[in-house]
């Protein structure tokens, strides 16, 4: 199963925004927190999917985020 990054962030919340939509659809993903939990000014929070639903993640991220 190949995983691709469909969404990166340093707002957290926009970042659960995102995956409240994905979970919405049902669409499985991963998430990858890499922030500092000790200065929170560096790093990034990240989102992955299976790449069966790269196209659907993309289209769902692009109209959630405008």
């Amino acid at each position: 199963m190949n995983w691709v990054s469909v969404f990166s962030t340093t707002d957290l919340f926009l970042f659960e925004q995102i995956k409240m939509v994905l979970d919405a659809e049902e669409v499985v993903f991963k998430e990858r927190n890499t922030v500092s939990s000790m200065y929170n000014n560096f790093g990034t929070y990240e989102l992955f999917v299976i790449s069966e639903d790269q196209e659907k993640a993309d289209k769902l991220v692009k109209d959630a985020t405008g």
